[in-house]
Order: structure tokens, then C-alpha cells, then sequence
């Protein structure tokens, strides 16, 4: 899928880019997307509030609360060199150490975590030394520079001089093409390289923002920055969002995330423009898909770690400064949905009991349970840090909350050329449909339900993948026989068992057949599933659901939570249904289908959940879920 580009189609798509105009001005054919989704935007935010809203009363105060609980609980990690020691694999991980001096210069600055002051001008120290020697190469060095100049300009006025010297001098011997990974002048080698080289890029920017030169004579900078950043701008969708590999949604927001630190710091190169323009469109996208309790969609790796959440808020941060003076609403939402992010942050970070997760599940972080084999929870907890650090860096106070897109609702919102996600958003209710799954992480169909008023996790948040998975499982589990989702499963003309969540292709239509109802129809030839969706009422989903074709016995498959480490919801089948009680809420299945049955288990990121099934009488089948 992702084949070699050549210089030719990189400029030519640069020169579209370039063409393309602001905001919701007037547009030519080309831009056509980009006004439907701006304008809806705008047109939903003329909507009333819901009656329930109410200020969320959060400020950068509860950013740097997140950050100094995370410096607490890593300060001991650091050892007697300035190395941060990851606690369950027990050795210094990537980019974990600048990770830790981001954070911890952040929260210094701001008055917290003062008496860890030397302990940090270790790690940079440590830092500022290891990434000028011959082994940076194998030690994530793209994602170094951006945490060491965020620490560095935190502390200007706070270390000694002779330290802030020390590390001015050290940075400056950096050469980005020998110490960095992913560097090349082959244009064909450019355009095959993605976030590795974006972090570096914006690292290299807000280096020479901050001042800090280069002694050689090699590119580094904003020289730097042109260069590789010429051959990413063909990344951007329709939409303004960074396609790496496989399109996973992690990696739009963090890869913007880092376009945007350089240009705050001062980048005003010959990609500024361009990259502005698609990274305020990608931020309409980012209102019309995020979750109204605040939560990031899943798709694909590094899902479902709070850092995403913190990404969110560190961008909306900055939008809202964008639109402070232009669009006092705009900027109102934007303010709103950095906060909501932050708020779902809490359950894992802010913790009365002191322990703090960097996942969206409360298993010991012994277990690796749901981490890609690259988050370790060093890392992953010392990023959500870094880029909560920024939101704290980003966030004016003056801007007042207005409700968000997300909690308006009364949308969908669909990715069909890539990502292959639909979102649709009701009466504080939300569905995410996966259209085209990366099997090693999610599944086809309906993989997450929130509905208002639903403890999360309770429903899935996230589809079951393949027993392939690209990520790790408590090892008291038993793996994935095959994929799964709130979905149907059937048999073919020869007996065999056929599931939706295994399909891996894009067969699917959908529209909004009334407000609030969305019917979507994956059509695989000689069956066609059609899901009929209403969340019309708060905490309530209605699926009407079909399975037609070469099709015989279907059966839905609902997961239900078993365990995400903490929470053991109490799960009784009553005839066609069931009831699952969690947190002190009663989630509640009836159907029109057969007796109901629990056929397995299934794991994924949150947990262990109950399989269960329910047959269809004939093709067609009703469920009604509601939450009290």
C-alpha cells in the first residue's frame, strides 16, 4: 500500500496544498471537503448546549497535577548516571530519559516537584551527552531533541549557568544526518520515511528557535526541517490528518502534535503555510471525532494510552489561542475538548489509592497487559507527561469553555479513503464503526459503544483482534481464537462459521436515515450485514439488525466486560438478554432473538470480556441497550 513516491509526486502534491485557502473562506472544486467539514463544524456549535452542561472548572492546574503526579512516581527510576530505569524491564528505554526531563522541567517551572531540581540536571546531563555519541543511532534519537529543548528553554531561568552552557554546548554538537535515524538524500528514501522523521524535524526547529547552533557544517534546524518535512506533506488526507503506515489515529495526533510544537516555537520556513492549513483542518476533524466523555478513537497501534488523551489537549490548546480573538466560540470548544481530554486522563493518572496507569486498564503493569511491544510503561507513562507538560505550556486561562462538538452532538462523521472509521454521535451517545480493521489490532463492525452514562469499559471500547496481535496479552489469558466486535456471525452453505469482525476489506455504505439513526451496510457479495443504529436517547442504543444472503443461523455476538484488572461487573443472561451491573449502573439487553448464551471469552487493550451470543430468529434480530 505504500509505495515509493517520487519527486515529482511530492511537489505536485505540495503545489496542491499550497493553492488551498483558510478557514471557511470561499473555495474551488479541490477544497470542497475542507468547507463541508469546516462549515459543520460551525453549523453544529450554532446548536444549544446540552441541558446537563456545565463548566468542566479546569485549568492548566489540572494538567500539571497529572504531570507532577507522573514526576513523583518516575523520580525514583532515575539512577546514579541520569538514566531513567524502566521497573518492569528494568533497563533505560528509547527516549523514556528526555521524556523525564520534558516533564519534570515543566513541572519545575511552574513551582512543583522543586526539590527534584539536581535529580533533572542529571538526566540532562546524562541526555544531552548520549545523544552526541556514535550509539544515538540505536537509541530513538529522533525523539530526543524536542523533549531536551522543551526542558532546556523550561529551565533558563532556573539552572545554574554553567549547567545550561553545559547542555547548550552538548546539543550543539548534534549532526541530525549522522545521529538520527531515517536520513537520506534519496527522494524515493524521503517519501518512505513518517514519523520518525517529523519528531527529528521538529526537534531540529526548536533547536535553532531556542538557540541553540550547530558546530558542524552538516543540515541541521530549520535546513533540516525543509528538507525532510518536503517529502511528508503528501501524508495529509482530504481531512488534513498525517497518515502513517497502516493509518493508525495515534499517530495523526502525535505526528501533528510535533508540526505544531515547531511552529508555536517560532518555525516560519517555507512549509509554515502549508502546514498550518492542514493542521487547522485536521483540527476539525479532531472535534468531530473525539468521544463526548473525551476519549481518542481507537485504530490501529499505541491505542488506548492516556498519553493519546494528552495529545488531544496539548492541540486544542493551541487552536484555541489560534481562534481566541476570531471566533470566540471555536476557540470556547477547543478549550472544552482539551479539558474533557484531560478529565479522562484522571482515572488512570490522578488515582486516589497512588497508583498510576499509563493504560486504559488496571492490570499491574507487570503484566504488559495490552502494551504494543515497543510501551513500556516507562515511556508511555513519561509521555503522557511530556505532552500533558505542553498543554500546561499551551493553555490560556482567558479562554472561556463553550460546549464541544463531541457533547453537542447530532453528527457522524466518516473516514472512507483511509483510516476507514465512521463516528456517529447522539444525545451524549457514541458508536465507532470500523470499516477496513488493521487485524492485528481491531476488527470489523461495531467496535465501540459509550453510552452516556455507561461505565467506561463496560461495552467495548475497542474491537478484539486476531490471536495475531500486535500487542501483549496478561499471560494469564488465553489469546484470541478470532476476531470479534458487536457484530453477527453466521454459518455458510457449506457449515462453515463466517463472522463480520473477521472481514478485513472496505465493502461498507452507510447514511443517516433520520437524526440520530444510521444504518450501515457491509456488503461482502453473498452476504450483506446491515446495522441499523438509534441513539436518539440518552444512554440508550437501539441496533436493528440483518444479515442477508447466503447466510443461515445467525447469532450476535455482544462483549461484555469480565475484568480490566479492577472491575469484575456482575453479568446475568435473562432470556434473550442480560444484565451486567458495574459501578453501581445497570446496563440492560432485551432482544426479539433466541435464548442467550455466554459462547467464550475474548481479550483485548481494556480487559477480558464475556462472549455474549445471541441467535437470530430468522435474519433479522433487535436489540435495546440502555443504561440506568
Amino acid at each position: 500500500m505504500w509505495k515509493n513516491k517520487s519527486k515529482i509526486f511530492v511537489m505536485a502534491s505540495v503545489a496542491l496544498l499550497v493553492m488551498a485557502a483558510n478557514g471557511c473562506k470561499s473555495m474551488g472544486q479541490q477544497e470542497k471537503t475542507q468547507v463541508k467539514l469546516c462549515q459543520r463544524v460551525q453549523n453544529i456549535l450554532q446548536k444549544p448546549a446540552p441541558a446537563d452542561w456545565q463548566p468542566s472548572n479546569i485549568n492548566r492546574t489540572a494538567y500539571l497535577d497529572m504531570v507532577e503526579r507522573i514526576v513523583r512516581t518516575a523520580a525514583p527510576w532515575v539512577d546514579d548516571n541520569g538514566a531513567v530505569i524502566d521497573p518492569v524491564v528494568k533497563y533505560e528505554h528509547g527516549q523514556t530519559s528526555p521524556r523525564f526531563a520534558s516533564t519534570c522541567a515543566v513541572a519545575i517551572y511552574f513551582g512543583r516537584c522543586t526539590e527534584f531540581k539536581e535529580k533533572l540536571y542529571k538526566v540532562m546531563d546524562h541526555c544531552c551527552y548520549a545523544l552526541t555519541q556514535p550509539d544515538a543511532v540505536n537509541r530513538s534519537p529522533n525523539f530526543w531533541m524536542r523533549e531536551l529543548v522543551t526542558a532546556y528553554n523550561c529551565l533558563k531561568n532556573i539552572a545554574p549557568a554553567e549547567r545550561l552552557a553545559k547542555w547548550k554546548e552538548l546539543l550543539s554538537r548534534v549532526e541530525p544526518e549522522k545521529n538520527y535515524k531515517y536520513v537520506s538524500n534519496k527522494p524515493e528514501d524521503l517519501a518512505n520515511f513518517h514519523n520518525w522523521v517529523v519528531y527529528s524535524s521538529a526537534g531540529e526547529s526548536m533547536r535553532q528557535s531556542a538557540g541553540i547552533n550547530s558546530v558542524h557544517n552538516g543540515i541541521w534546524g530549520n535546513k533540516y526541517f525543509d528538507k525532510y518535512v518536503e517529502h511528508q506533506l503528501w501524508r495529509f488526507n482530504e481531512y488534513g490528518m498525517y497518515r502513517d503506515p497502516l493509518d493508525p489515529i495515534t499517530y495523526d495526533i502525535t505526528t501533528r502534535l510535533q508540526y505544531e510544537t515547531a511552529l508555536f516555537d517560532g518555525y516560519n520556513g517555507k512549509w509554515k503555510d502549508v502546514l498550518q492549513k492542514n493542521l487547522d483542518e485536521a483540527m476539525y476533524a479532531t472535534l468531530l471525532f473525539m468521544a463526548p466523555t473525551g476519549e481518542v478513537p481507537f485504530g490501529g497501534r499505541s491505542s488506548q494510552f492516556y498519553f493519546q488523551e494528552g495529545i488531544v489537549s496539548a492541540l486544542c490548546e493551541l487552536a484555541a489561542r489560534r481562534f481566541k480573538d476570531s471566533d470566540p466560540k471555536l476557540a470556547g470548544a477547543f478549550k472544552r475538548q482539551a479539558h474533557l481530554a484531560a478529565r479522562s486522563s484522571a482515572r488512570g493518572i490522578l488515582r486516589n489509592d497512588g497508583k498510576l496507569f499509563h493504560l486504559k486498564n488496571f492490570f499491574d503493569p507487570a503484566t504488559k497487559h495490552g502494551c504494543d511491544y515497543y510501551g513500556h510503561y516507562s515511556v508511555y507513562t513519561l509521555f503522557a507527561g511530556s505532552v500533558y507538560s505542553l498543554a500546561a505550556l499551551y493553555a490560556d486561562d482567558t479562554i472561556a469553555e463553550a460546549p464541544a462538538v463531541s457533547e453537542i452532538g447530532g453528527f457522524g462523521f466518516g473516514l472512507t479513503k483511509n483510516f476507514y472509521k465512521l463516528f456517529c454521535n447522539h444525545s451524549g451517545n457514541y458508536l465507532e464503526f470500523d470499516l477496513k480493521p488493521n487485524p492485528k489490532h481491531d476488527a470489523n463492525g461495531l467496535g465501540r459503544i459509550l453510552l452516556k452514562g455507561q461505565p467506561w469499559g463496560l461495552l467495548p471500547s475497542l474491537p478484539f483482534a486476531e490471536k495475531n496481535l500486535g500487542y501483549q496479552i496478561n499471560p494469564e489469558f488465553k489469546p484470541n481464537e478470532y476476531p470479534a466486535s458487536v457484530a453477527p456471525q453466521w454459518l455458510d452453505k457449506k457449515g462453515n462459521i463466517c463472522r463480520l469482525a473477521a472481514w478485513d476489506e472496505n465493502v461498507v455504505r452507510y447514511h443517516e436515515v433520520a437524526p440520530g439513526v444510521w444504518e450501515v451496510v457491509y456488503d461482502m457479495g453473498d452476504t450483506v450485514v446491515t446495522y441499523q443504529a438509534d441513539i436518539t436517547r440518552p444512554g440508550r442504543l437501539v441496533l436493528q439488525m440483518s444479515v442477508a444472503g447466503e447466510a443461515k443461523d445467525p447469532a450476535m455476538i455482544v462483549p461484555v466486560l469480565e475484568s480490566d484488572g479492577m472491575n469484575t461487573p456482575v453479568l446475568a443472561l435473562h432470556g434473550s438478554g442480560f444484565t451486567a451491573v458495574m459501578q453501581g449502573k445497570t446496563l440492560t439487553c432485551q432482544s426479539n432473538g433466541k435464548a442467550a448464551e455466554i459462547s467464550e471469552t475474548a481479550v483485548n487493550r481494556t480487559g477480558i470480556y464475556k462472549l455474549v451470543k445471541i441467535p437470530f430468529n430468522g435474519n433479522t434480530l433487535t436489540l435495546d441497550l440502555a443504561v440506568k
